[in-house]
């Protein structure tokens, strides 16, 4: 089943939690692919050179399909989980949250853990805020130079954007658009001899 729209962050968010001399620094933001973690995760790794522990969970997918929990070095679920199970509790997708833990000399039991990293990544989330988005599809079409704006207008028309194009002999048009209308375009611009070529 294809969802038409998805819950994701609006922006990046922070929470701090501590417990027991540890300190646990949450940062949740929206991503929108694994590259865009990474980036984000190598950044934090810069900016915290002492922290001893980056967990991360995070959520891709239009359906919160793709999903991943890391505990960075923490006994096994004690970490990446908790987060992990706090994003999709508020069933966000296209979302990230790392949590970087300053150690602060004392074990805290993986009960200990647990609540701490799941706090943390909690405040974050309810410190950011969520926004519906709608499932887009992308396509591109070859076309006339006289063809160029109608198509435009009729892409922005039905809430899609134009997100490429170059000019030679002929206008190629990279789009997105809402799923479910490409078939209408499709067959609204099927009379002017333009085909869709989907991504």
């Amino acid at each position: 089943m294809i969802m038409q729209r998805y819950r994701t962050l609006e922006g990046k968010s922070t929470g701090t939690v501590r417990e027991k001399a540890s300190k646990f620094i949450a940062i949740a933001f929206p991503i929108s692919d694994q590259d865009a973690f990474k980036t984000t995760l190598q950044a934090l790794q810069k900016e915290h050179p002492t922290a001893l522990h980056f967990c991360y969970g995070r959520v891709l997918g239009t359906a919160g399909e793709d999903h991943r929990a890391n505990d960075d070095g923490e006994p096994h679920g004690t970490a990446g989980l908790p987060i992990l199970r706090r994003i999709q509790a508020l069933e966000l997708t296209f979302c990230g949250v790392i949590v970087v833990r300053y150690f602060g000399g004392t074990l805290l039991g993986k009960a200990g853990l647990v609540h701490a990293y799941g706090d943390a990544a909690q405040l974050a989330l309810e410190a950011g805020i969520i926004t519906g988005k709608v499932v887009m599809e992308q396509a591109s079409v070859k076309v006339g130079y006289d063809r160029f704006e109608p198509i435009k207008a009729e892409v922005i028309a039905c809430g899609g954007t134009i997100l490429d194009t170059m000019f030679t002999d002929q206008c190629l048009i990279h789009f997105s658009v809402p799923i479910g209308t490409m078939a209408r375009l499709e067959e609204q611009w099927a009379p002017w001899g333009v085909s869709l070529v989907r991504k």
